[in-house]
């Protein structure tokens, strides 16, 4: 009991100080895990429970992509749609491709490579909304896309991670498939929710709420104990890789679109550095391959720290360039976000 207890509170403690640092909790999350994951910490702290955060962290795993779900707004499903399709697709594919091939290139398995590929290719919705919000920008054209753009590629990258496992299966656990699936009922069910139910009604914000603060901090915990800082340090340039792939394949992929969209070069651009930040699910999708054999600590420890560094930076890179340029956004949209947002702060 002692040790939920300081699960808890370390996770408290640092999604705090993100908030105050005015940063994403993911990253507060991220780092709690990688602290309390961490050797010393785990052979002090946990000893036989280790078992008992495994469990917890699957369950963390599986409400972490309800909540993912829940992220999405059917309204920018339209929205925007043709907009933020044409810029997730190329958003996703771009990165994907850069990962696939580079990693192929240097003797990396297929189903390897497919899987870095698909985590270069993910996006994150939460961090996007926070900045907006600030901002007072979210409820714009351009905010629209950025956000619609990234609900796809969630949807995109869980559906592929889904059929790689799948055809991968027999060379792994069948347990580690059906989490897989699970993740991904969850994740789906949480879009139902969300369409259906809303977000707004006490008992869904409360359960929110009580799922972000009692239970997926384990996710990111169970995700620090298979992380290994000792193989980074060996292998630098390899984090180095993973991060110069993630960061300009997402920027690369969206100036790819231009042909087929009525933005600017500059508004591009901005898009680019939206599409850039991986969070959660990103991790989810790597702590999914690392379990089902796809990756190697390695890979998985690159990928941890890439969502870390993306996730963190590009909320500093999209403030200074709305700043620099408010009217880059565009008019407003007709779908607002912002009631919806404000009413997770």
């Amino acid at each position: 009991m002692n040790t939920l207890i300081i699960c808890v509170s370390a996770s408290l403690l640092f999604t705090y100080i993100a908030k105050k640092l005015n940063i994403s909790v993911v990253v507060g999350l991220i780092v709690t895990g990688i602290i309390l994951g961490s050797p010393l910490a785990k052979n002090v702290l946990f000893k036989s429970d280790t078992e008992i955060i495994t469990k917890l962290g699957d369950l963390g795993f599986f409400l972490l992509m309800f909540l993912a779900g829940m992220e999405i707004s059917w309204c920018l499903l339209y929205e925007e749609r043709k907009e933020a399709a044409t810029v997730a697709f190329f958003a996703a594919l771009s990165p994907f491709v850069l990962g696939f091939s580079i990693f192929i290139v240097l003797g990396y398995s297929v189903y390897a490579a497919l899987a870095i590929g698909i985590c270069m290719g993910i996006t994150a919705e939460a961090t996007k909304a926070r900045v907006l919000l600030e901002l007072n920008k979210i409820d714009t054209k351009i905010g629209s896309i950025m956000m619609g753009a990234g609900i796809i590629d969630d949807i995109l990258g869980l559906s592929a991670f889904a059929l790689i496992s799948f055809l991968f299966t027999s060379k792994f656990a069948t347990k580690e498939f059906i989490h897989t699936l699970v993740a991904l009922f969850a994740f789906f069910l949480g879009i139902l929710v969300h369409r259906f139910i809303g977000r707004e009604k006490p008992l869904i914000a409360f359960a929110e709420k009580f799922i972000l603060t009692l239970v997926i901090p384990f996710f990111f915990i169970a995700m620090g104990i298979n992380f290994s800082f000792s193989s980074l340090i060996l292998n630098p340039w390899l984090f180095l890789l993973i991060i110069s792939i993630a960061l300009f394949g997402k920027i690369i992929g969206t100036m790819l679109a231009k042909p087929f969209l009525r933005l600017t070069w500059k508004q591009l651009y901005l898009v680019g550095w939206g599409m850039n930040s991986r969070g959660a699910v990103e991790i989810a999708i790597a702590f999914m391959a690392f379990r089902t054999g796809l990756i190697s600590i390695q890979i998985y420890s690159g990928l941890v720290i890439m969502a870390l560094t993306t996730t963190l930076i590009f909320p500093f890179i999209l403030r200074g360039l709305i700043k620099k340029d408010p009217q880059i956004m565009g008019g407003l949209s007709s779908c607002k976000l912002s009631s919806t947002y404000k009413a997770r702060s």
